[in-house]
């Protein structure tokens, strides 16, 4: 290999250093910073034209190869008691262009203090030349004691390669540390998986994270490394290919492995020339020029850092599956080697084999091609979530080019597709296997189109395909009575299902059409109804799951920006409903698929607004004629309910009437009974208080902290509260603001934590009271910045402010939806323009989707009258320089 690559590459020759310490030393730096930027310009350069990186990271291995000879000799390192060894990547011969040098000098015992003088120089001028290595001195018995107790280290030493120095110290090192002294083969398996579940768990178990790690990421690098390093300890195999020669996997898994591995060594030889440095993690700041460093573009379906995220992900989705199949190989040759396998008969096909579902016969699945499909029903019908065996899966994946369109227009075969949504799934592997073993995307191609498809956001943190198999995940943990008390309303619907494929098929296809252009809603819906009429399903079952797709966000969009306590809105959203069998799967299907879009999503507030508007629109469907109720009577229902309770807690009935009539008929429409009763408490106590008065307490819904501010209106009361939260490292959720017709205001505000938790502390609610209390007394010279760490992440987005006005009827005021980049500081700065146009808030709905933000605000004039033209037009202007500063 190394022949080929200096044939076929124009590297500089290495230069002949002279001795250390001599008249002539000092140009030996030069000479080698020079050789190995030469060399590195080269290899660049032949990555620019194409050359393949296999060969490229070859050639950096052979060039520092090279130069560590010169040195080695130039040091006069006393070759008979000493070796120098490549370990790591760069013993593999994989050196990318900022990858580490690990070394391993190893000595004989009696060498040991001489050499490491000797040493001491040698590598400080390694750091010199620009070589960032790591290094260890050890002799072949520690060599065997730090490998023994390190399986680290153990590893390091399988990929080991002698560069110069004694060979006989080599040899004996790969001896002492082989599989008959240390680790044998059993025991390094059992590790190196341990190992590998250890770091799948650190990346949440998925290969599609928007911001993955080349190496560690599921799927990454490290995948295929594990691979060879159990086949060399098992094997004794110094090759991939060797394995695939030897019957072990086949030449088409093998192939497999290669191309994704060589593109994933692109993205990295990409990143590290981008980067200079030795960096693995393909983050948002770094996506685009590595796009465009490997030639991709925008066109009208995609961004260039769409595509590669694309290409990166399919790559990444083959390396798992791939390896995921290998390494149940490898358990089946190493663990179950000599012992006898475990049988246990499921029906006159399959049994368990080990507790693996397998095929007794795996052939037939060539003249039985229905077994492509039964194979995953029988898996999610045995109990347990049980594993399928190596040789069955490999004869699905074999066989898998027998579902083309004659095998999908088989009526026993879409019955059979069918059958498999149909089961009550308590475990989310079968979906995953099915995914994974190419037969979900062979029998619905519109599923191939969104795998491993990204969006260049923060919002979604998976490629659409995983979010769908996440979203399907949550489903069946619904299904499951062990975690009924997760989510006890979704459990109870998804364990009382009849037709549990209404909702796995709407899971399915609710994203289907991302990425077409249009709404991927109705573009979806469509889909859906085609195909489940494609499956011969009842027209009103077709007609549910398409209403599903088509509906699947409206549900998220009313809980979080509309007020819920509203009967009209609960009326209107209702209508849209129907029925309370929709509202129950769209419901679980809203949970399910805001959980599977990002970890950092999902909070108590999100989970208990979207409940509130399940159980009150639930309470509303089953009216004998839900209608909603006349606005007076709904006033007066919620004033009867208020003054019982407050008169309950002895207040004053003269007082509460006293404090209601300054108040207009907009507050009690829109306040919940239990917040009108504790403002009106709080007011009462606080008759001939001094200073602004500051409430703080748990939510009616337990999941987001209220707070209650009773002061004297003025200009710029927003913004200095929404300032001073924020500077309390607090998150705004929402705000309802009314002022009474003695000028006072009456502002209560949904706060939750940086963690997505509301306020625990009572020591932080008495510190975050007493801020407010002093700051409101002036705010005039209060300051309004907010200094807050603002993510590297969210400064590689460009999100343009956009400003729309609607004039609902319903609405007294004029309703404004802001669109713009999440910062630190943006609220006050929204309030502090409000305030110069003189103009006031009645409320606000802060929607958080990643790097943006959605907010819903309503607004009048000073004097209560909905904006003009040129009121608004005046807004949308002081908006724009507003967030633009801060």
């Amino acid at each position: 290999m190394v022949s080929r690559v200096i044939q076929s590459l124009p590297l500089p020759p290495c230069p002949t250093l002279p001795q250390y310490e001599s008249e002539q030393w000092p140009q030996a730096l030069s000479q080698c910073k020079t050789y190995i930027k030469t060399a590195a310009d080269v290899i660049a350069q032949a990555f620019d034209q194409k050359v393949s990186v296999r060969h490229l990271v070859t050639a950096r291995s052979y060039v520092i190869d090279q130069i560590l000879e010169q040195i080695w000799h130039s040091f006069a390192m006393p070759t008979a008691t000493a070796a120098l060894v490549a370990v790591g990547g760069y013993g593999r011969n994989e050196l990318h262009p900022m990858s580490d040098i690990d070394l391993l000098f190893i000595v004989a015992p009696k060498s040991l203090q001489s050499i490491e003088a000797k040493l001491q120089p040698l590598i400080t001028f390694l750091w010199d030349i620009g070589l960032d290595i790591g290094h260890s001195v050890r002799t072949v018995k520690e060599c065997e004691q730090q490998a023994k107790a390190d399986i680290t280290i153990a590893t390091n030493l399988i990929e080991s390669r002698l560069i110069c120095g004694e060979k006989s110290l080599f040899s004996a090192m790969r001896l002492a540390t082989g599989p008959n002294n240390i680790w044998p083969a059993r025991a390094f398996y059992e590790a190196k998986v341990a190992e590998q579940k250890a770091r799948y768990r650190k990346y949440k178990g998925t290969s599609f994270e928007l911001e993955p790690n080349l190496k560690g990421n599921p799927g990454g690098l490290r995948d295929i490394q594990l691979v060879g390093w159990i086949a060399k300890r098992y094997f004794s195999s110094e090759s991939l290919h060797d394995l695939a020669n030897r019957g072990v996997f086949t030449l088409r898994e093998y192939r497999t492995l290669m191309t994704s591995q060589l593109f994933l060594w692109r993205v990295r030889f990409a990143l590290h020339t981008i980067t200079k440095r030795g960096e693995d993690r393909l983050l948002f700041q770094h996506q685009k020029k590595v796009a465009e460093f490997l030639g991709f573009s925008d066109n009208d379906n995609a961004l260039a850092v769409e595509q590669l995220m694309q290409k990166y992900f399919r790559a990444a989705s083959k390396i798992r599956n791939v390896t995921e199949l290998l390494l149940q190989v490898f358990e089946e040759v190493i663990l179950d080697n000599g012992n006898k396998i475990k049988i246990e008969p499921i029906d006159e096909l399959y049994q368990l084999e080990n507790d693996r579902i397998a095929l007794k016969q795996p052939e037939l699945i060539t003249t039985q091609p229905e077994l492509l499909l039964k194979t995953f029903i029988v898996a999610a019908e045995v109990p347990g979530n049980k594993h399928v065996s190596a040789t069955t899966l490999r004869a699905i994946r074999d066989n898998r080019h027998l579902i083309d369109q004659q095998y999908r227009e088989n009526e026993q075969y879409k019955q059979l597709f069918l059958r498999f949504f149909s089961i009550k799934h308590q475990g989310d592997r079968p979906f995953f296997l099915l995914k994974r073993n190419g037969i979900l995307a062979s029998f619905v191609p519109l599923f191939e189109k969104i795998s491993g498809q990204m969006q260049f956001d923060m919002f979604h943190a998976y490629s659409v395909d995983e979010h769908t198999l996440f979203l399907l995940k949550n489903l069946t943990r619904f299904a499951n009575p062990e975690f009924a008390e997760e989510f006890p309303y979704c459990s109870q619907i998804m364990q009382s299902l009849e037709q549990p494929e209404l909702i796995f098929l709407a899971g399915l296809f609710h994203d289907i059409a991302k990425g077409r252009g249009g709404d991927h809603s109705e573009l979806g819906a469509e889909d859906a109804l085609q195909y489940c009429r494609y499956l011969n399903m009842p027209e009103q079952d077709c007609e549910t799951v398409a209403w599903l797709v088509r509906c699947h966000l409206i549900m998220s969009v009313t809980a979080q920006r509309k007020d819920i306590s509203d009967p009209e809105v609960i009326a209107l959203f209702a209508n849209q409903v129907q029925t309370q069998a929709r509202l129950d799967l769209l419901y679980i299907l809203t949970v399910a698929d805001i959980r599977a879009t990002s970890p950092k999503l999902w909070n108590s507030w999100k989970d208990a607004l979207l409940r509130e508007l399940y159980l009150t629109t639930s309470r509303f469907l089953s009216q004998d004629s839900p209608e909603p109720v006349s606005q007076s009577k709904h006033i007066d229902d919620i004033k009867t309910q208020a003054l019982e309770q407050l008169l309950a807690n002895k207040v004053a009935e003269s007082a509460i009437h006293s404090l209601w009539q300054t108040l207009e008929d907009n507050y009690f429409k829109t306040t919940p009974v239990d917040r009108i009763v504790w403002q009106t408490t709080c007011v009462i106590k606080h008759a001939h208080g001094k200073g602004p008065l500051v409430e703080i307490k748990r939510h009616h819904n337990e999941a987001g902290t209220e707070v209650f501010i009773y002061t004297p209106d003025q200009p710029g009361l927003f913004a200095a509260i929404t300032a001073i939260l924020s500077q309390k490292n607090l998150r705004t959720q929402a705000a309802e603001l009314f002022t009474n017709n003695e000028g006072k205001c009456f502002d209560c505000f949904v706060v939750l934590e940086e963690s997505g938790k509301p306020i625990q502390s009572a020591t932080r609610v008495q510190s975050i009271r007493k801020l407010l209390q002093k700051k409101l007394k002036n705010i005039d010279g209060m300051s309004k910045k907010v200094e807050r760490h603002v993510s590297t992440r969210i400064k590689q987005f460009n999100v343009p402010t956009e400003i729309k006005y609607a004039r609902n009827r319903r609405l007294r005021y004029t309703q404004m939806e802001l669109t713009a980049l999440d910062q630190p500081g943006l609220l006050a700065a929204i309030g502090e323009a409000i305030r110069r146009c003189d103009m006031s808030i009645h409320s606000a709905r802060i929607v958080t989707l990643g790097e943006r933000v959605e907010d819903v605000f309503e607004i009048s004039t000073i004097n209560r009258e909905p904006l003009d033209k040129e009121q608004k037009q005046r807004l949308r202007e002081e908006l724009a320089k507003q967030i633009e500063q801060i």
